[in-house]
């Protein structure tokens, strides 16, 4: 695929809409879970948790309007996880290192770890089924 022939406009908006409401999932999850306290009220948190939603949801649309023809899988759904895991296990070793170095900052937490990876695998499952349900449409018109 050529890098110009990317709809990265179609990235930004599936990736933002189903980032934002990933977030949202997220804090529903951790209310539940307990996994980390909030330090905030209901309302900055929606806003803090869709706008960090939305930016790892960019994020993984990117990579997966970047590399869909150099990943070995046909579905776009397996692709979307690959890449939604594979970010936040990049992401989780580069907090693990500062973990190490900086202890009296950082914490290392498991139930924040373990939450974090089922909450980026459920974000590779919404994105993309918005990817294929976008594309169904795009075939049907």
């Amino acid at each position: 695929m050529q890098f110009q022939s990317i709809d990265w406009r179609k990235s930004i908006v599936l990736g933002a809409a189903s980032g934002i409401l990933w977030g949202w999932i997220a804090m529903a999850v951790n209310s539940i879970s307990g996994a980390f306290t909030f330090e905030h009220g209901l309302l900055y948190n929606m806003i803090i948790f869709a706008v960090g939603g939305a930016i790892f949801g960019i994020v993984v649309s990117g990579f997966l309007s970047l590399m869909q023809e150099w990943l070995p899988f046909k579905n776009n759904l397996t692709k979307a996880v690959f890449i939604a895991t594979f970010l936040w296990i990049v992401l989780f070793i580069g907090g693990y290192g500062l973990a190490l170095t900086t202890s009296d900052r950082y914490h290392f937490n498991v139930p924040q770890a373990i939450q974090g990876l089922v909450l980026a695998t459920v974000l590779g499952i919404m994105l993309g089924y918005f990817w294929k349900r976008f594309n169904e449409q795009k075939r049907s018109s």
